[in-house]
């Protein structure tokens, strides 16, 4: 959607872009860290570590930092699972699978609860977004296909 000045001869169009999301799902023996959420939109249900992107941040290292402040853990973002948009949704959220390298998930002051759910687990409608669901199904689909890589140095460490 763009605006367009109303005044004759203005031609300024203010552009209504998108806003950027980053996440990560970090697992732990086959099994996906899902965190409750504390507050709306989506109070009560489960996602994986993510929120927005700030202005000048490297995208991966946002997932990262979301996973410190959602869960406590120190993560290693690792292959880009995907991107997930939807219409009418002005978010647009990058996925990325991670590897807990530190810390034992806890909730903090974004979360109410955590826990682990391998792919046969996870209940979509317990998942609190659209985007979360996507993402979750495409994970479940690696994990049944073998397709989770190895990690390597090319993830984003934890600063």
């Amino acid at each position: 959607m763009q605006l367009l000045c109303p005044r004759p001869g203005c031609g300024h169009v203010h552009f209504l872009d998108p806003k950027l999301a980053a996440g990560v799902i970090a697992s732990r023996g086959g099994r996906a860290l899902l965190v409750q959420r504390k507050h709306n939109p989506g109070k009560g249900l489960w996602t994986f570590p993510g929120g927005f992107v700030n202005r000048g941040e490297v995208v991966a290292a946002a997932a990262a930092r979301e996973a410190r402040e959602e869960a406590g853990i120190e993560v290693r973002t690792g292959p880009l699972l995907g991107v997930y948009s939807f219409p009418e949704n002005p978010i647009v959220l990058v996925v990325y699978v991670g590897e807990i390298l530190r810390g034992e998930p806890r909730p903090l002051d974004e979360t109410t609860a955590v826990r682990f759910a391998s792919p046969e687990e996870i209940v979509p409608a317990e998942l609190a977004f659209e985007t979360t669901r996507a993402a979750l199904q495409d994970w479940q689909v690696w994990m049944r296909e073998g397709r989770i890589p190895s990690f390597h140095p090319g993830g984003f460490p934890p600063r």
